[in-house]
């Protein structure tokens, strides 16, 4: 009597235990990995916040009036003469202190930090390094004259 080869395979049991492996340490890595782009979604919105501070000191300069940087809860609004709204932008990962900050007809702001929570830690902006050059360049100006 000629005897059967052993089945080849895998059974149900061991298949299990590979995909409850497989899952655990998905579940494992997966909160990492959705933290880190919550994570790096804040950061881009700081950026973005730095971005919005130089522009209007920008547009400040070269329109040669003042311009206000109106920034409350998670909305900041670039607000022109005669209260004009001139932008708003909408940040879901910070939220601001009741604070505005006004750029002269030079583009330089009133104040060189904002206060800010980013993911619910709070934290300050610190702007003078966006302007320093400016702000260096202003004062060799008047030491001259």
């Amino acid at each position: 009597m000629p005897s059967q080869p052993p089945a080849r395979g895998f059974t149900l049991i061991e298949l299990l235990v590979v995909i409850a492996i497989m899952m655990t340490v998905l579940g494992l890595v997966g909160g990492g990995v959705v933290s880190g782009v919550a994570r790096a979604e804040a950061q881009t919105e700081v950026i973005s916040v730095y971005n919005l501070v130089k522009k209007s000191g920008v547009r400040a300069f070269t329109s040669g009036q003042p311009l206000v940087l109106s920034l409350d809860q998670n909305q900041a609004k670039l607000i022109g003469s005669n209260d004009q709204l001139i932008s708003s932008v909408n940040y879901e990962h910070l939220l601001f202190e009741p604070q505005q900050v006004t750029f002269n007809s030079n583009g330089l702001p009133n104040l060189f930090a904002i206060g800010v929570q980013v993911r619910g830690k709070s934290q300050t902006l610190d702007l003078s390094s966006l302007f320093r050059r400016r702000t260096s360049d202003l004062a060799a100006v008047t030491d001259v004259s």
